[in-house]
């Protein structure tokens, strides 16, 4: 039996749904880019910026990311730095000065650490891998309420710092040195599990199910099965050792000893992941969601590349940086999960790469910010929404990164959806508390939903439902038909026509 108590039930899996008895389509949906962007033009910045995450304590929004350039060889500026920005309404955004790190002879900047100043924590390779975040564990001390994930070097161990106020770190402990810490490894208390959560990245040989242009090879590999006279790969041989991107978990309930790491079970093992930016949902915490970038490598060059954007700067990392420079696209999935260690994922990309431009199309697209920020709608008196930051333009050959905003509706990952033919939607029998069902729904001028609650074979309907609104009051024929079935087994149907249904919640 189902218990949801007042719990905001999404449909982003079918954990409460009947699919044999649902007709409606289960429908994934897309942030929209907004013209908001914080250009990456300030002094210590430039075009190797990434790995953002953002979250709201004490009063502010708060992010982080990394900061850096390429040398003039290309390659990236081993030195870097990482960035810390504040804000109060989630969109407009300040550098304050911190006057920890100095940089070309001052400390007025917002530096947090650098390469340099991170060696007395052992951290000799900064590469953004950074992850900071507020710890809501009531049991948290004071001076270690805000506490960092950091790799020492590469790939080598992934330790933990703590602070009191978000800027001043210090050494805490070890969390592991077994994984891939090369790109953003996060962590959080979840209230829900009472544990802290740790994803980050790792690596496996693909089993023989996988195919061929689904895996990677390491770096000095890739680049010996590169014939750049054909334009192609050559054949692997025996010595050559394919891989797959995949995501880790391990837990704590101390953020001092930690399990053992896990790979994160996924409905087959066919895709890449590169990052995760997994969090636990704000409306519904007991739901993790994740905005993991799919790492897609094309293993020849066909025409399509020179008819891409940004043809030269394409040749330029193809020939003179790796063979996957030039190569691999990168997008961004959905994925939810319940208890932290299995995913529901979705395959059709959440967000796809931007419009075509001189530096778009590139490995290093679709980089999400972990986090979500909630902000006002550009309506005046509309439900509020939710903004991701997205990395854009990486490695860009004349210019800089910039972190997009794009915004979706609260809850509005995947809807359960009908298109002008009515379609119904009916849950597993489940317990509830509460004397109000609220729903978040999105219908057309001419359509509408219908929530029928049942329960001992008596039906309780509702009235017509239209609008969009993300927390819709329904309203029921029989006015106390909420009341008097808390508490009790019921089944729920929805009856759907060119409208959308993304949650709801009793209370």
């Amino acid at each position: 039996m189902i218990k949801i108590g007042n719990r905001r039930e999404l449909f982003v899996d079918d954990y409460i749904l009947d699919t044999e008895k649902t007709t409606a389509e289960t429908r994934l949906h897309h942030p929209v880019r907004r013209g908001d962007e914080i250009v990456m033009d300030g002094e210590g910045e430039g075009n190797v910026c990434g790995y953002p995450y953002v979250f709201y304590s004490e009063g502010k929004w708060r992010m982080y990311h990394r900061a850096g350039g390429l040398l003039p060889n290309g390659e990236i500026d081993p030195t870097c730095r990482i960035s810390y920005r504040e804000s109060d309404d989630g969109i407009h955004w300040i550098k304050p000065e911190l006057g920890i790190i100095e940089y070309n002879g001052s400390k007025r900047n917002n530096f947090i650490l650098d390469t340099e100043f991170a060696k007395q924590y052992g951290v000799t390779h900064l590469c953004g891998s950074t992850h900071v975040f507020y710890d809501n564990n009531p049991a948290c001390l004071p001076d270690e309420k805000y506490k960092m994930v950091i790799c020492t070097k590469g790939d080598d161990k992934l330790i933990s710092m703590v602070s009191p106020d978000g800027i001043h770190f210090k050494n805490h402990g070890l969390v592991s040195d077994d994984g891939a810490f090369d790109s953003l490894n996060l962590a959080f208390w979840s209230e829900e599990q009472g544990k802290y959560f740790c994803y980050f990245r790792g690596e496996h040989v693909p089993d023989s199910t996988v195919a061929f242009e689904e895996f990677s090879y390491f770096q000095a590999m890739a680049n010996r099965l590169w014939d750049p006279e054909k334009l192609r790969y050559r054949e692997p041989s025996a010595e050559d050792i394919p891989f797959m991107r995949d995501v880790r978990v391990t837990t704590s309930t101390d953020f001092i000893n930690w399990e053992k790491p896990k790979l994160i079970g996924l409905p087959d093992d066919h895709v890449q992941l590169y990052t995760n930016n997994v969090i636990p949902y704000p409306r519904a915490p007991h739901i993790f969601v994740g905005f993991p970038v799919r790492y897609y490598e094309r293993k020849a060059w066909t025409p399509n590349y020179d008819e891409l954007c940004g043809r030269e700067d394409r040749i330029r990392r193809r020939d003179n940086c790796t063979a996957r420079e030039g190569l691999v696209i990168t997008d961004c999935l959905f994925m939810s999960s319940r208890d932290g260690y299995n995913f529901n994922r979705y395959d059709e990309a959440f967000l796809r790469p931007p419009v075509e431009h001189d530096y778009s199309w590139v490995y290093g697209d679709c980089y999400m910010a972990q986090g979500l920020v909630e902000t006002a709608s550009d309506i005046p008196g509309a439900d509020t929404e939710y903004s991701f930051y997205v990395s854009e333009n990486w490695r860009a050959k004349n210019g800089y990164n910039k972190f997009a905003r794009y915004t979706i509706r609260k809850d509005g990952f995947v809807s359960l959806h009908a298109p002008f033919e009515e379609k119904v939607a009916y849950t597993k029998e489940f317990v509830y508390t509460g004397t109000v069902l609220y729903a978040n729904v999105e219908t057309s001028g001419r359509g509408h939903v219908y929530f029928t609650l049942i329960s001992d074979g008596i039906e309780y309907p509702s009235y017509e439902i239209f609008g969009n609104s993300t927390d819709k009051r329904i309203s029921f024929i029989d006015p106390d038909a909420v009341s008097k079935l808390s508490g009790k087994k019921v089944v729920m149907k929805m009856s759907i026509l060119d409208s959308d249904v993304y949650s709801f919640k009793f209370e």
